[in-house]
């Protein structure tokens, strides 16, 4: 007995392992810490962990090793301790599972990259109708997944988004990521891509040019009327890709593109009330 414990009750109540603090403030971009005032980062992420650990925790014993289970809002983390809360027990092999909460910074090195010209624009425009709350808030969080995805790629960051009130600017460092966001966020929405080039100077002999990806959001819902040229047809569902629509006069179904729609030939007439 081991102050009145037997010695799993003793192991039980004295864990090898303890976390103090389940958030970690972390780079969104690089992937850095924040710990003891300063930005660090690791060769992997379970060195992160056990740096993390080594902060906000207590660890009482030889780690065997270490499981992480990335998540885009923190980590599940697997960590095999061996040792003893008391000198008279034997050494043991316990296996403890945590679970941190990452909070999103961007760290000083990140900042002086992003503070740079931007190089790329993502432009999203809605029509026929202006985005609405919910359609804002999933593009943001399409944007996020798609920025975690690509943590550990070099395609750049985003500097700056601003909310306009007919739709976002996105602001890169690359093309390659505003490209990649344009695409990406196509796959969820009926819209169309365009791109424009702006040269902007020279460097190292090499003309230098500022791009501009145009994402085309159509908004419109089964019911509302448009305007097709010189006749009338109500909208019957929404794709990605396409959208079905009921001629008006003939009564007869056709698919129509999303480059079709965002002709000046289409016309809202009448919206369908929102459900």
């Amino acid at each position: 007995m081991i102050e009145g414990m037997c010695e799993n009750c003793y192991f039980e109540r004295h864990p090898l392992v303890s976390v103090e603090r389940c958030e970690v403030l972390r780079c969104k971009y690089c992937g850095a810490v924040y710990l003891r005032g300063r930005w660090l980062r690791a060769r992997s992420l379970s060195d992160v962990i056990l740096k993390v650990l080594g902060e906000y925790g207590r660890i009482a014993g030889a780690v065997e090793r270490v499981e992480v289970r990335e998540r885009e809002d923190g980590a599940d983390v697997e960590l095999a301790v061996r040792g003893s809360p008391h000198p008279a027990l034997q050494p043991r092999e316990l296996t403890y599972r945590l679970s941190l909460r990452y909070v999103y910074d961007i760290c000083n090195a990140c900042r002086e990259v992003l503070s740079k010209r931007e190089a790329a624009l993502l432009q999203i425009r809605a029509t026929p109708r202006a985005l609405g709350e919910v359609e804002r808030k999933k593009i943001m969080s399409i944007i996020e997944h798609e920025l975690f995805k690509l943590r550990d790629k070099n395609v750049g960051f985003v500097s700056e988004v601003k909310e306009l009130r007919n739709g976002l600017d996105v602001y890169t460092t690359s093309p390659k990521l505003a490209q990649h966001l344009a695409h990406a966020l196509r796959k969820h929405f009926p819209s169309s891509v365009t791109v424009a080039a702006k040269a902007v100077g020279f460097r190292g002999g090499r003309r230098i040019y500022h791009m501009t990806y145009s994402l085309h959001i159509l908004t419109y819902r089964p019911g509302d009327v448009i305007r097709i040229g010189r006749r009338e047809a109500v909208v019957v569902s929404v794709g990605n890709r396409f959208i079905e629509v009921r001629d008006v006069s003939s009564g007869k179904h056709e698919l129509l593109s999303t480059t079709e729609l965002l002709s000046d030939s289409v016309m809202l007439v009448s919206g369908a009330p929102e459900s």
